[in-house]
């Protein structure tokens, strides 16, 4: 049997109004009050009716969360920061992965407002076609995208400095020596794989060098792409001396592959990833890549749109975190 507050004011002794007033946490009701109903509510097992709460408070305290790739574990951290800030908030949230396809986003995008959730948290598919870009122009509700942009809306967007950070990469490379590098690319529907060969291009113009196109090849992000374009690389005998990845997930792969080719690492081939993930320091040999702040990122985002949340006419302004680079043993 669900217990009412009737219930709770029939065992405390308090009026109905004085019960609802606490559950709803009206600041006005004495402590010691509001700790007796509160305890008592405990007690009989009362569960909030949250239907009605958001129906008088129009909020639902509920945030759609859509990630991008269940098999990277740069979007769990990222997801992390999301719930603690969520938590802290009081807020739920709703989380789903797209999996890459824009079909999957617009059709989650869709399934969020059906729930009523007060905002969402996507990291969106890079398509410029009208009807995606329509899909966040026309929403009601705020929205935020963290770690990626959709042109057109990049003011939505939480960044990490993409372009910077594989410049730098680049720009290392080549001071060791290297002009022959092999890079391997993001999927193109990932704003941050169109903003990281910006950077790489601009690493090669710096220094007065031609990109070869030969020499970038596309990967869809995960360990196997790195392990099957090494090796095929290889085969083509392009005669590479390093390799810059997408993500420290390629990188797993391109390790693997140059072990099992008798290549060492890094006397003979330099290998930097891209997203410090959690266990890039654990694989052998540990892994130099780019320090992305995964978690801030998440927690900021959440922290943005709920201010965005409280006051619908907050101006949204592009933020862009830096990034560094971390070298361990791949690197020299």
């Amino acid at each position: 049997m669900s217990i009412l507050l009737k219930d709770i004011a029939r065992a405390t002794g308090f009026s109905i109004n004085t019960v609802s007033r606490v559950m709803r946490g009206d600041e006005k009701i004495s402590t010691e009050t509001a700790k007796i109903i509160k305890e008592t509510a405990d007690k009989l097992g009362y569960i909030p009716n949250s239907i009605a709460s958001s129906m008088r408070s129009n909020r639902s305290k509920m945030v759609g969360i859509i990630s991008a790739d269940s098999a990277n574990p740069f979007f769990s951290e990222v997801v992390r920061g999301i719930e603690e800030m969520a938590n802290k908030a009081e807020y739920h949230i709703l989380l789903a992965s797209t999996e890459e396809s824009m079909q999957k986003e617009c059709e989650l995008i869709r399934m969020f407002l059906c729930r009523k959730v007060d905002g969402i948290i996507s990291m969106p598919v890079f398509d410029n076609s009208s009807k995606h870009l329509q899909l966040y122009q026309n929403l009601s509700i705020p929205f935020i995208f963290p770690g990626r942009r959709l042109e057109g809306l990049s003011e939505h967007s939480i960044l990490h400095n993409d372009r910077e950070g594989q410049r730098q990469v680049i720009e290392h490379l080549i001071s060791n020596g290297h002009t022959k590098i092999l890079y391997m690319a993001g999927p193109k529907k990932v704003s941050n794989t169109i903003d990281r060969l910006a950077g790489f291009a601009e690493a090669y113009a710096n220094n007065s060098l031609e990109v070869d196109p030969a020499y970038i090849v596309e990967a869809s992000g995960h360990i196997e792409d790195g392990y099957y374009l090494t090796n095929q690389a290889l085969n083509k005998g392009l005669g590479f001396t390093a390799i810059a990845c997408f993500n420290d997930m390629v990188a797993m792969g391109v390790l693997k592959s140059l072990h099992e080719n008798n290549l060492r690492v890094p006397e003979d081939i330099e290998v930097f990833g891209y997203d410090n993930l959690y266990m890039s320091q654990f694989m052998q040999p540990s892994l130099s890549t780019v320090d992305v702040p995964k978690y801030r990122l998440g927690y900021v985002a959440m922290e943005t749109l709920i201010s965005h949340i409280q006051d619908p006419d907050l101006e949204y302004v592009t933020k862009d975190f830096s990034t560094r680079l971390v070298f361990r043993e791949t690197s020299r």
